[in-house]
């Protein structure tokens, strides 16, 4: 098993879930409002920076997971300059 872990704009979050979705995958967790500063640019939820970004995660199988890595790579590529999106593989060893 692996845990995705997508960082995108709030404003993306219906297109990513949609995404997710799409692989029948329903179970994930998402807390709002993330702040932060990349490669992308600053998210920082402030006057100047006003944007704020969510986060994704979810646990999928090892199939599943190439799957949707490879559906997150071409939604990024999709995307305008500055908006960003990541994804990241961790393993997941067990689960209770």
């Amino acid at each position: 098993m692996k845990m995705l872990l997508i960082i995108c704009p709030n404003f993306r979050r219906s297109d990513v879930g949609d995404l997710i979705a799409s692989h029948d995958v329903h179970a994930y967790s998402e807390p709002k409002d993330i702040t932060g500063e990349g490669v992308t640019g600053k998210r920082l939820g402030t006057r100047i920076w006003p944007e704020t970004s969510i986060l994704i995660f979810t646990v999928v199988s090892d199939s599943k997971k190439e799957a949707l890595l490879s559906e997150l790579k071409r939604c990024a590529t999709q995307l305008y300059p500055g908006e960003g999106l990541r994804a990241f593989v961790l393993p997941v060893e067990e689960a209770v």
